[in-house]
C-alpha cells in the first residue's frame, strides 16, 4: 500500500510539474534515492537555401522543424551510484514511401558510480563521449550549432563503452577517457573487433580559464573480422576564457590523420575555429562561431568547407530561449566555389 501511495505521488508530481525548471522535476524522494525527470526541445522556423558551384539554387525549404527532442531520467541509488536513461527525437535521413520521418531512438543508458569521489568516476553503457558534450557545455549554443569536430562528423556525441572519468589537485585537473564500439550511438549494434580509444585532459589554472586536449584513436566501429578499416586517429586542443553566465570567448585546433588500409600516405585534415558569446542589455545576448576544414590533397581535389553561425538572443524566462539568426556553410574544391547551404530565421531551445 505505502509503495502504492509512492507510486501515485510520483506520477502526480510529475503530471503537474512546471516546465520552467531548469535542470529538471524531482518525481520520487526516499531518503538517499532519488528520481529526476527532464526534457529539452530544438524547435525553429527557417528559410532554408542549397546552391551548387554555379550558384544556382539546388534547394529552397520554408518551414518549422523539430530537430532534437530529449526526454531524460535520472535514479541516484545514493550519493555515489546514479543510472541514466535518455531518449532523443529527431528526423529520419533515409524513409521508405510512406514512412515517418520522426524517429525515437536511445542517445544514454548507463550506469555511474563515484569508486574514489570526484577522483575516480565509472561510466558503463552508452553515454558521452569525452569532448562534445564538454564543448557544448561551454558554447551553450547547440540548438543552434554544433562543436567543430561533431559538425565535420569526426567525433559522435554519444557512443557503447566504458570509461573512467574525474577531477583532480582540487579540479584543477579533469580527465575522461573512454574505450568505445566506435561507431557512435546511431550504430551501437557495429561488430568491430576492435575498439576505439577517446579521451579528453583539461586544465584550469585560474577562473574562469580553460585548457582542454583531446586524444582520439580507432577504427569508428568498421573494423570486422574479414573486413579491415583505415584507422583515424584525432587530435584537438582548445582554449577558453568567460566569466559564469556573462561571456565566453574560444579557439580550437583539430588534426584528424586517416591511415589507409594496406599502408600507403595518410590522409590528413586539419581544422581550426574561434567563437565566442555574451550577455548585453536586459535579457539579451549575442553569439558567433566559425570553423574551417580541409583535406591534404593535390591542389585541384583540395577541399575546404566553411561553416559560420551568428545571431542575438532573447530569455523571456527560465528554460527558454529565442534566437534570431544565420548559419551557413561554405564549400570549395581545387580553389573554386563547390556550393553553399544555408538558414536563416527563429530558433529554440525549451528545457526543464
Amino acid at each position: 500500500m505505502k509503495a502504492t501511495i509512492k507510486t501515485i505521488a510520483a506520477l502526480a508530481t510529475l503530471a503537474f510539474a512546471t516546465p520552467a525548471i531548469a535542470g529538471g522535476v524531482s518525481v520520487f524522494d526516499d531518503g538517499e534515492s532519488k528520481l529526476k525527470i527532464g526534457g529539452k526541445v530544438f524547435a525553429d522556423v527557417t528559410s532554408y537555401k542549397a546552391t551548387d558551384g554555379a550558384g544556382a539554387t539546388t534547394a529552397k525549404i520554408n518551414a518549422a522543424r523539430i530537430e532534437r527532442a530529449y526526454l531524460t531520467a535520472k535514479y541516484s541509488f545514493n550519493k555515489d551510484w546514479m543510472m541514466r536513461i535518455t531518449t532523443d527525437v529527431t528526423l529520419a535521413k533515409d524513409l521508405n514511401a510512406g514512412g515517418k520521418n520522426n524517429n525515437i531512438f536511445l542517445k544514454y543508458a548507463y550506469l555511474e558510480g563515484k569508486l574514489i569521489g570526484k577522483a575516480a568516476v565509472l561510466r558503463l553503457g552508452q553515454s558521452h563521449t569525452p569532448w562534445i558534450d564538454y564543448e557544448q557545455g561551454l558554447w551553450k549554443h547547440r540548438y543552434m550549432s554544433k562543436v567543430m569536430t561533431d559538425t565535420f562528423k569526426y567525433d559522435a556525441s554519444s557512443d557503447v563503452g566504458i570509461g573512467l572519468k574525474g577531477e583532480l589537485a582540487d579540479g584543477m585537473v579533469g580527465y575522461w577517457a573512454t574505450l568505445t564500439n566506435g561507431a557512435g550511438y546511431s550504430h551501437i549494434d557495429r561488430t568491430g573487433n576492435k575498439m576505439d580509444f577517446n579521451s579528453r585532459i583539461g586544465f584550469y589554472p585560474i577562473e574562469g580559464l580553460t585548457l582542454d586536449f583531446q586524444y582520439r584513436t580507432g577504427y569508428l566501429g568498421k573494423n570486422q573480422f574479414n573486413a579491415a578499416a583505415a584507422k583515424n586517429t584525432l587530435y584537438q586542443v582548445m582554449a577558453t576564457y568567460g566569466m559564469g553566465k556573462d561571456f565566453r570567448i574560444g579557439a580550437n585546433y583539430a588534426a584528424n590523420d586517416v591511415s589507409p588500409v594496406g599502408g600507403g600516405a595518410k590522409i590528413k585534415n586539419k581544422m581550426y575555429g574561434v567563437w565566442g558569446w555574451a550577455k548585453i542589455a536586459g535579457d539579451f545576448g549575442a553569439f558567433g562561431r566559425f570553423e574551417s576544414n580541409k583535406d591534404n590533397a593535390a591542389a585541384a581535389t583540395k577541399k575546404k568547407d566553411d561553416h559560420y553561425s551568428v545571431g542575438v538572443e532573447y530569455f523571456p524566462v527560465k528554460g527558454v530561449t529565442l534566437a534570431l539568426g544565420y548559419d551557413a556553410t561554405k564549400s570549395t574544391l581545387g580553389g573554386a566555389s563547390n556550393g553553399k547551404t544555408s538558414r536563416i530565421g527563429l530558433w529554440s531551445e525549451t528545457k526543464f
